[in-house]
């Protein structure tokens, strides 16, 4: 740099005023272009940040925070740092680029300019403000955090800030307990306390007492506290230019107490109409909201509107309210009154107005609302906003219009976060699919095909929307939460294998004691899709890792199921007899109960099975003497005796459940079959006397058994079908119960009685297919009682029966009997002809 010399400074001419003022531009000029110098000059050197902060420090003082940008974004944070360097660097740049979001003129691009900066000043204050800015740090922090709408932030925020500091006391005591009254982490107490010791202060003039006086008047009507509240705004009036609010904030007080009376009067008789007092009491509130719509400034007419749109509510006025809330919306003046009464005109539609009417206020709602992070929280927070949207949301479900539910949380979208509304698509799906299984259950509980399949599509949709939400909040504490949520719709679409998929990142993901649910609806899934092998390891682990945790019962439920499938009868009945004789599990409980219906089950399906085996021919194979089968026919009447003895402890246990029904079922046909065997021991060669007549006591025992139970059952099941309660299932073995009582009376030898059974079936399914059995038994009772004119008379009413069924119900010869109409029809010839 060159120097002047001080004879060079003594010899130059004097500055002309035309040329002092040139400087004083060029100087003005330079300070727009400093930073920019500066900024050069810092990049080609590796010195100066303590300089250049401690420069930014002064102008930040003097308030030129575009200056104090400039500045620290000239400088690139270094691990060589200190930790007071980088705590300043990040202060001033935070706090320089929120006060010139606060510079902002425009209410809402101070809002989105905050909120696109405001992050920084937490990151500051994550790694410490610096000493000398830490209180006026935590206070800028604090009124960012009350203007963007985050009261709990900010009550904490301007706690800590203020303290002792007067002058900090009457800037923000007001927005501190504004902002605990808003503040769900707050009770109003404290917001009372807060704005009492700010009326307390000598500093604060007439104006700032009089809004003082406001918030305590709402803070006291937030505890309904009427009188106190209106002796607030007596005092607020006092001072002129708070006269039109305080007149607004007494009606709002007004109307706290007709609600009030209201609910009190509606706690005792829901029914009830408002009371003259509380009817009075709106009607001059009316009176007063016209009177200040039509004299007050514009906004506080609109805020008169929208109390009058709430006081037309409240009358049950819904048109009026809707006309003047729907005003109110569309105003262009006050965005915060404008989504105020936006969102009471939306509850007020959900009750009471149409779908259309719904999704087109919702659309404008979100068109008006825009981009959220300009939301105006000055009478209703983002936060209170969206939970009462949800609350709509909710409300059109519970009315069963989710359809409506649906399109109102599309439109709702660019209000939440994306996650949300999946979240809340999901459920109107999920209760949708709930609701149409619901309304088209036949009286024995069931559903065709078409409900089932519509119920199932609806979950899918459901299991989508949830699945997609878990993938965004996949780093939040939601996520195992929701992808239960999307794996129980899938289970219930039906969808197996992306139940599969859900259930792999649930079980890494889910907290231990939530691993037991996770396990077992993957051997379901794992069953559904006939992989038994995986579905019993899978049980396996639940028991073994899980042996005192109650869905262990269900996973050997599961795993007895798979084994069962898997050929493996034995290890099947191992797993329920462990639920069985487990100690701390109760009889009464459903576990137990299942584990008693599968066993007995499986035991008469095994000894069923085998029974058939011993019974049925081998094509091209002898059958066997009796006496080499005898050894297994011994073994399976002990399976018979110890189903029958489940069976009947099903339903002794259990009476009146459809299971337990279907358990005496079994336990008759059971009886039927074993019949078999002591009638084949009692014919054998080398049976004695004594044990001959013994075995033909047993024989008879088990078939009159039989045809008890058969008819006790068939008497319960025509009760119920009285109700028209009864399954495709429970018809099947209603009819089975006629027959097979009458067959156990042929085997009996009570002919007589056998041929009223027969014709009791007969009666009751005539022209249907299972006549024709009745009839053809019916036809060798005749011919045991050597009647044959009347077994030729039977026979030919068997043709005839034939002939009448109709066409419709061939599908159902072969369900219910053995042959089909052209089968029966030959057979019913040779029978003649024979």
């Amino acid at each position: 740099m060159d120097e002047t010399t001080a004879d060079d400074k003594a010899n130059a001419p004097r500055a002309t005023p035309w040329k002092l003022a040139s400087i004083a531009v060029l100087a003005v000029v330079a300070l727009g272009t400093f930073a920019t110098l500066f900024a050069t000059y810092a990049q080609r050197t590796s010195v100066n940040v303590d300089a250049t902060l401690k420069l930014a420090q002064e102008e930040y003082n003097e308030g030129r925070w575009k200056v104090v940008n400039s500045l620290t974004q000239s400088l690139i944070a270094s691990p060589d740092w200190t930790e007071e360097q980088r705590q300043m660097h990040a202060f001033l740049d935070a706090a320089s680029a929120v006060q010139q979001a606060f510079e902002e003129p425009e209410l809402d691009a101070l809002r989105v300019q905050l909120s696109l900066v405001i992050d920084k000043l937490k990151h500051a204050e994550l790694i410490g403000f610096p000493e000398i800015y830490a209180r006026d740090g935590t206070l800028l922090l604090g009124h960012a955090k009350y203007r963007t709408g985050d009261f709990t932030g900010a009550a904490i925020a301007f706690e800590q800030g203020i303290q002792n500091r007067v002058d900090a006391q009457r800037r923000f005591l007001q927005p501190l307990a504004d902002a605990q009254l808003r503040s769900p982490e707050y009770a109003p107490a404290a917001a009372l306390a807060t704005i009492d010791k700010y009326l307390t202060l000598q500093t604060i003039d007439g104006i700032e007492r009089a809004e003082g006086n406001l918030l305590r008047a709402r803070i006291l009507r937030e505890q309904s506290e009427w009188d106190a509240a209106l002796a607030a705004t007596r005092q607020a009036a006092t001072e002129p230019s708070v006269d039109a609010k305080a007149r607004l904030e007494s009606t709002k007080i007004q109307l706290g107490l007709a609600a009030d009376m209201i609910r009190d009067r509606r706690r005792i008789s829901p029914k009830a109409t408002i009371s003259p007092e509380a009817r009075q009491i709106i009607d001059d509130a009316l009176e007063e909201l016209i009177e200040i719509a039509r004299t007050a400034d514009e906004r506080l007419g609109l805020d008169a509107m929208l109390i009058a749109g709430q006081a037309q509510r409240l009358l049950g006025e819904y048109d009026k309210a809707l006309g003047l809330l729907g005003a109110v919306r569309q105003n262009h003046v006050d965005p915060a009154v404008s989504l105020a009464g936006a969102i009471e005109e939306l509850e007020i539609l959900a009750d009471h107005g149409t779908a259309q009417e719904c999704i087109g206020t919702s659309t404008y709602l979100a068109r008006d609302l825009g981009d959220p992070t300009g939301f105006d929280p000055r009478l209703i927070s983002l936060e209170e906003f969206r939970r009462r949207l949800s609350l709509v949301v909710d409300n059109l479900r519970q009315q069963q219009r989710f359809e409506t539910a649906i399109d109102v949380t599309q439109e709702l979208r660019p209000i939440f976060e994306p996650a949300d509304t999946l979240r809340m698509e999901a459920a109107s799906y999920a209760a949708w699919g709930e609701n149409v299984l619901a309304e088209n259950l036949r009286p024995d509980a069931t559903a065709d095909r078409a409900t089932l399949e519509r119920s199932k599509q609806l979950h899918a949709m459901a299991g989508k929307a949830y699945a997609k939400a878990a993938e965004l909040w996949f780093t939040s504490p939601q996520y195992p939460d929701l992808l239960w949520d999307a794996i129980e719709q899938y289970d219930l679409a039906h969808l197996y294998q992306p139940c599969l998929d859900l259930l792999e990142s649930y079980l890494k993901y889910q907290q231990r004691d939530q691993l037991p649910h996770g396990l077992i609806l993957q051997a379901k899934a794992l069953l559904a899709l006939k992989d038994y092998a995986a579905a019993m390891r899978t049980c396996d682990a639940c028991i073994v890792e899980f042996p005192r945790d109650s869905l262990s019962y269900e996973a050997r439920l599961l795993a007895a199921a798979a084994a069962r499938e898997l050929g493996d009868s034995s290890a099947a009945q191992a797993y329920l007899e462990a639920n069985l004789q487990d100690g701390l599990l109760a009889p009464d409980s459903i576990a137990w109960r299942d584990s008693l219906i599968a066993l007995s089950e499986l035991l008469y399906a095994d000894a069923i099975a085998t029974h058939f085996v011993l019974t049925t021919p081998k094509p091209n194979q002898a059958t066997p003497p009796i006496e080499e089968l005898a050894s297994q026919y011994r073994e399976n009447q002990q399976v018979f005796d110890t189903a029958i003895r489940r069976l009947e402890e099903v339903n002794t246990r259990y009476p009146g459940l459809r299971e337990a029904r279907r358990a005496v079922y079994l336990a008759a046909q059971a009886h039927r079959y074993a019949a078999d065997w002591p009638k084949l021991r009692a014919e054998m060669a080398d049976t004695l006397d004594s044990s001959r007549r013994e075995q033909n006591l047993i024989h008879s025992n088990h078939l009159a058994a039989a045809a008890e139970t058969y008819r006790r059952l068939r008497s319960d099941l025509n009760s119920v079908n009285d109700d028209g309660a009864l399954s495709d299932l429970e018809q099947g073995m209603l009819r089975n119960c006629y027959l097979g009582e009458a067959d156990a009376l042929l085997g009996l030898r009570r002919y007589e009685d056998a041929i009223a059974a027969y014709s009791a079936t007969i009666n009751r399914f005539i022209n249907e297919p299972i006549a024709l059995e009745a009839l053809v038994q019916q036809s060798r009772c005749f011919e045991a009682l050597d009647r044959q004119a009347d077994v030729q008379r039977i026979l030919k009413q068997a043709q005839q029966i034939l002939d009448r069924i109709p066409p419709e119900y061939d599908d159902r010869f072969a369900q219910t009997t053995r042959y089909d109409r052209a089968g029966w029809s030959q057979f019913l010839q040779w029978l003649l002809n024979s």
